[in-house]
């Protein structure tokens, strides 16, 4: 796994997404922006789904993307692991 930042942005800067993950331009660190108008649920969510992008972003699997463009054939799997986990955790 590579480094990660998270950064918080006003909502007039994130278009029309809540959040978004990104490789920088070395590709060595990855980027996750939350949009700063999120209440505590939202943004926990929000990050969570960030977070399995991040997860998954180096994987090789890339067979029918076509019906979900936006999400890694893994993602879905990884998504629900990090979720499940942080159930156990009090927010």
């Amino acid at each position: 796994m590579f480094p990660v930042r998270v950064y918080m942005r006003h909502p007039n800067r994130m278009g029309e997404c809540m959040g978004y993950f990104s490789l920088d331009d070395s590709e060595e660190r990855g980027v996750i922006v939350l949009a700063n108008n999120l209440d505590e649920s939202g943004l926990i969510d929000c990050f969570l789904e960030e977070w399995a992008h991040a997860r998954t972003a180096y994987l090789a699997d890339e067979a029918d993307r076509d019906d979900d463009p936006h999400h890694h054939p893994s993602f879905w799997a990884e998504y629900g692991r990090i979720v499940k986990a942080s159930r156990e955790v009090a927010w």
